[in-house]
């Protein structure tokens, strides 16, 4: 019987991938490729996007985007201070790779999001799906 060996992935390692390994013993742990960047969900929730500059130019942002919500923002600064909200995504903290404090604060937050610490992570979205409880509308006729 002739074994066809597994295609290789085509998807392109992200620099900073290395961070994710405290996650994956995690069984809530995956990965989705979201706007150019590697969204990173744990606890069923969005904790992390790693972000490096698009082939087609859109944007040049080589880091991580920590996602949490704007309560919890000056807290997770107080602690981690090289984190700032992110220029455009406002919503988000980011941390440029080429801070001097890159590592060590990155892998400081990684470890707390492995604990669940709650000050990290959106909750995510639930696919959109229609209401079983509705009835569609039946068509009759010709359309016009």
């Amino acid at each position: 019987m002739n074994r066809v060996p597994p295609r290789p992935s085509r998807r392109r390692p992200f620099e900073h991938e290395w961070l994710l390994e405290p996650f994956e013993r995690h069984t809530s742990f995956a990965t989705k490729r979201m706007f150019g960047g590697l969204g990173v969900y744990l606890y069923d929730r969005l904790m992390l996007v790693l972000v490096e500059p698009t082939k087609s130019g859109r944007w040049q942002w080589h880091g991580v985007l920590v996602c949490t919500d704007h309560a919890q923002h000056a807290a997770i600064r107080a602690e981690h201070p090289p984190l700032a909200p992110h220029e455009i995504l406002g919503k988000w903290l980011f941390l440029d790779s080429r801070h001097e404090d890159f590592e060590p604060t990155m892998t400081a937050i990684v470890a707390a999001m492995a604990r669940n610490d709650p000050r990290f992570g959106v909750a995510a979205r639930k696919p959109r799906t229609a209401p079983t409880n509705q009835k569609r509308p039946v068509r009759t006729g010709r359309a016009r």
